[in-house]
């Protein structure tokens, strides 16, 4: 399932089996699924709770007419972020770009490029994502062992600290042990170690968004009312 339309079709033809009224539903379909899609689904993991629910409601699938009365039963898989948090790390924010200074093609002037100001938080964030962060920040070349190994040590960190914690304790550990020439961890549970040195990060850029006035979501499609 690799588009939007293709899976609209699906869940009309397919799933609901409909013979009646089949444009509104497809039209439906396709302006719920981009609304899932920010929540943090893809198309396939949406694709399978279709199947699921088709295979276990065969007599009630066919009656209905919307997507969300399916999808808007369950909860994004594997999703580390919780709601009405207001998160820190950049790794958890979508944010409009910073001013890019350009040359003008025709006359050769700089010119200052902006866009209208947002920050939303990410709908998702999984524990692979944190995984690949830790990888990449600690330049591991990670084998299927390692990872097995490191899902059981970051879902026991998980129980103990917040994900903003544990995202700045990795940026943490990588500048202080650059600073006295060590070498990069290579075992998470060493991140206890940084996790004063994450929350004082965190601490500071909390007080920097507060003196700015942006320690809240500016939501994208909101974003022109600010200016």
């Amino acid at each position: 399932m690799n588009t939007i339309q293709e899976l609209a079709n699906y869940f009309v033809y397919h799933i609901t089996k409909s013979n009646l009224g089949v444009e509104g539903r497809i039209k439906s379909a396709e302006t719920s699924i981009p609304k899932l899609l920010d929540k943090g689904w893809s198309l396939e993991e949406i694709k399978y709770h279709l199947d699921l629910f088709a295979c276990t409601y065969p007599q009630i699938v066919t009656n209905l007419y919307h997507i969300d009365e399916i999808m808007n039963q369950i909860e994004p898989p594997n999703n580390l972020m919780e709601k009405d948090i207001f998160y820190y790390h950049s790794e958890l924010r979508i944010m409009s770009s910073p001013p890019k200074i350009i040359r003008d093609k025709q006359t050769g002037k700089l010119i200052r490029q902006t866009e209208d100001f947002y920050l939303e938080m990410k709908r998702r964030y999984t524990l692979q994502d944190l995984m690949n962060y830790w990888y990449k920040k600690m330049a591991i070349q990670p084998t299927e062992h390692i990872m097995r190994q490191d899902e059981g040590k970051f879902k026991y960190i998980l129980e103990h600290y917040t994900l903003d914690e544990i995202l700045f304790s990795i940026d943490a550990a990588v500048v202080l042990r650059k600073e006295r020439q060590q070498k990069l961890l290579r075992n998470a549970f060493e991140l206890d170690k940084y996790i004063e040195d994450a929350r004082e990060f965190i601490r500071r850029k909390e007080n920097t968004h507060k003196m700015g006035g942006i320690n809240r979501e500016f939501r994208k499609e909101r974003a022109a009312a600010y200016h």
